[in-house]
């Protein structure tokens, strides 16, 4: 099982779509496909489509832009809910837990600066 990696992006802690798909055993293009279906039903319910998948690109092999998108737990949320079976609840145990660990990284650092500044 691939391990999900969250990386802080301006203040949030994302999810490349690149690992998401090879997450739930899905071709990157088609989860862009659902990426961007998903994008248009929240911009028409008028939510923030920041707070769930943030459009972003990479450099492929062949040092070509690609598009991607940068996933916040919401979005990624909202993959686990369409995603089912064996793939579902392993992706939902994954991210859960890669951003569980970032958050208690997070907090411990707080913390640790915090303990440094109170001496």
């Amino acid at each position: 099982m691939n391990e999900l990696k969250v990386q802080d992006f301006h203040g949030k802690q994302v999810i490349d779509s690149r690992d998401v798909a090879m997450m739930v055993e899905r071709e990157h293009k088609e989860l862009m496909k659902s990426i961007r279906v998903y994008a248009q039903y929240l911009a028409e319910g008028e939510i923030p489509l920041g707070d769930f998948f943030i459009e972003s690109t990479y450099l492929d092999a062949n040092n070509q832009t690609r598009p991607n998108f940068l996933i916040t737990k919401k979005g990624c949320d909202m993959i686990a809910n369409k995603t089912t079976g064996k793939k579902g609840v392993l992706f939902t145990a994954a991210y859960v837990t890669a951003f569980e660990e970032m958050r208690q990284a997070l907090y411990n650092n707080n913390r640790q600066l915090w303990n440094m500044i109170e001496q």
